[in-house]
């Protein structure tokens, strides 16, 4: 049995209640106790997941993104080596968990199977939109995945099925959560919502800017997807008042994960990327005080890899680091860049200038004149400024090879992929050793500009 069935077994027990001798006692009003629940609600389920998306979506395995594509970087102790790529197949267990067991596709598909019960179309469509989520980024991380046996209780080591067959199947999951959505029907998970309050027309464009986000995820193997992208985008989330973020109390326990990380737990363990603020330097741009604050000495001052803490170096700023800080998961700023890359690829070089400086103005930048490939430089680089602190950053990394980072410390290559976690390796024979895993995903073509490629 695989790790996360384990969990999704453990997850699944009903806490019994003793039963007593007499008959009057087996009717079935009597052998549910109020006080003692054996079933969770469904209302309870999604608050779980909901959790659960936060966790994957802003907590450990972003901060080493943002290591790696050197918009931070580790400065002490296991962040130091974690940012110059020494990882393990234990290093990343805990997205794998948050990604299949509770509050993850296990109860995704409980929600999906109490909705359709009670015939709330919306309460459905919603845990279809979270799932392409979640799965979607299970396959950003290892490629090849348990998807289309990994929730079923008769499979006890589930296949690995092609990454682009996954990508491939969410797309038809965001269909039928678009479909699900339009119909109207059911109450959905209203107040619980904590992000969109059960609004059908903000789900519905979070579902488009995942199609599109996951067309331009297989663009480098299938060159038609940059029209799908383009068609899916215009059809996504519509303003910045619409993006898909976390939400914290601010409460201890409830806080912004990158605040309990830094302010809470490991002060000095990650610091702002060198390259990052340089570059942000270099375009005078206004996010640069948003980001960040100025170090000991009165400058903004970001660490290249490998290099420690002090002082002097600047930390992320009270905004970026306060307890209630929504951090963003699918926002306008990544649609209208996908929409800008996707029409640049198939020629509509007005539309891609548009889109972009329709970003470039709402933060302060003057709009772009650039043409040709400078264009689509511009528009890269403008999203890995714009999606600071995303995932995002690393697949269009991979994708485009913009920006040219260096490897940390004379290494090869930066890291295209995670290792399959220890756990499930030992307990499920289809995933392969650590040494038979390839070094990029099947996503990921050999690319002779990408220094993650060779």
């Amino acid at each position: 049995m695989t790790n996360f069935r384990k969990i999704a077994f453990a997850a699944a027990l009903p806490l019994f209640v003793a039963a007593g001798c007499s008959d009057f006692l087996t009717t079935p009003e009597t052998q549910e106790d109020p006080n003692r629940a054996t079933k969770a609600t469904i209302d309870q389920l999604f608050t779980a997941v909901q959790s659960a998306v936060f966790v994957v979506q802003s907590g450990e395995s972003p901060r080493t993104v943002a290591m790696w594509m050197q918009q931070m970087a580790g400065t002490d102790r296991q962040y130091s080596t974690l940012g110059t790529y020494t990882h393990t197949e234990s290093t990343f267990l805990t997205p794998w968990i948050y990604i299949y067991g509770g509050g993850g596709l296990v109860d995704l598909r409980r929600i999906q199977a109490a909705a359709t019960e009670i015939g709330d179309k919306k309460y459905l469509a919603i845990a279809q939109v979270l799932e392409a989520l979640q799965i979607g980024t299970a396959a950003d991380f290892w490629g090849n995945i348990p998807y289309s046996e990994a929730n079923d209780p008769a499979i006890a080591t589930p296949k690995l099925d092609p990454q682009l067959e996954v990508y491939a199947a969410l797309q038809l999951v965001l269909d039928k959560a678009i479909a699900n959505l339009a119909a109207g029907v059911g109450a959905g998970p209203g107040s619980k919502d904590l992000v969109y309050g059960g609004s059908a027309t903000k789900w519905t464009q979070l579902a488009y800017t995942l199609k599109a986000r996951y067309y331009m995820h297989v663009a480098e193997v299938d060159a038609s997807a940059y029209a799908k992208a383009k068609a899916a985008a215009a059809l996504g989330i519509s303003s910045h008042a619409n993006d898909y973020t976390t939400k914290h109390a601010g409460v201890a326990g409830e806080e912004n994960l990158w605040h309990q990380f830094i302010v809470r737990e490991r002060t000095e363990y990650i610091s702002p990327g060198a390259y990052l603020i340089e570059l942000m330097k270099t375009r005078a741009d206004p996010r640069l005080p948003v980001y960040f604050t100025k170090g000991a000495t009165g400058e903004y001052l970001g660490a290249a890899p490998g290099e420690g803490y002090t002082s002097a170096l600047s930390n992320l700023s009270a905004t970026r680091l306060a307890a209630n800080f929504p951090q963003p998961i699918v926002s306008y700023d990544e649609n209208a860049l996908i929409w800008a890359e996707a029409a640049y690829k198939t020629g509509d070089l007005v539309t891609a200038l548009a889109k972009l400086n329709e970003i470039r103005t709402h933060h302060g930048l003057a709009a772009s004149v650039a043409t040709g490939t400078a264009l689509f430089s511009e528009i890269m680089i403008e999203k890995y400024i714009s999606l600071f602190q995303s995932l995002e950053v690393w697949n269009d990394w991979k994708r485009t090879c913009i920006p040219a980072l260096t490897p940390a410390l004379g290494a090869a290559i930066i890291p295209a992929r995670f290792f399959y976690p220890t756990d499930e390796r030992q307990t499920n024979t289809n995933i392969p050793k650590v040494e038979e895993q390839p070094l990029r995903n099947p996503n990921d073509p050999a690319n002779a500009g990408c220094n993650s490629q060779n």
